[in-house]
């Protein structure tokens, strides 16, 4: 058996990309940075961005889909909990040659900070962050709801 799963907290570098396949599947599209305590060598923190995707199935609940759902509201800078396999993409460098980038297909998804827009006032909290949710519909909902628990 082989198996590759990756876990991942960090913040969305741009509002994220909802689009729909030949048969009406919809999936969002995100970049999320993950900045580490190590320094480069200008000083600041070492920065890793990963492209994650969310897929739904098409007229989920008669309605809409898990990743309509969250495009309607995450936003750039929002802080995610992510959790899901990696899946090897190929595509032409701008230098022509052939490049391997890991992506990762979420299995679960939570939103860990909001930051409502302007127009919507208030202060962020994590009170205003919705509950955990499976990224896949109908997946599994076992992301950590706080992380400030946990023992290390």
């Amino acid at each position: 058996m082989t198996f590759a799963k990756i876990t991942l907290i960090g913040n969305l570098g741009a509002d994220p990309e909802l689009a729909f396949d030949s048969q009406n599947r919809p999936r969002l599209s995100m970049r999320v940075a993950v900045s580490e305590r190590a320094r480069t060598a200008g000083g600041e923190d070492k920065t890793t961005w990963y492209r994650v995707t969310i897929f739904g199935r098409a007229g989920a609940d008669a309605g809409k889909s898990r990743p309509e759902k969250l495009a309607e509201f995450l936003r750039k800078g929002h802080e995610v909990f992510v959790t899901g396999r990696l899946e090897a993409r190929t595509y032409e460098a701008k230098d022509g040659t052939t490049q391997v980038s890991l992506d990762i297909v979420a299995d679960e998804f939570e939103l860990l900070k909001y930051r409502p827009r302007e127009s919507e006032g208030g202060a962020p909290t994590r009170e205003q962050a919705p509950r955990p949710a499976a990224a896949a519909d109908g997946g599994s909902q076992a992301a950590p709801s706080d992380l400030d628990d946990l023992p290390f």
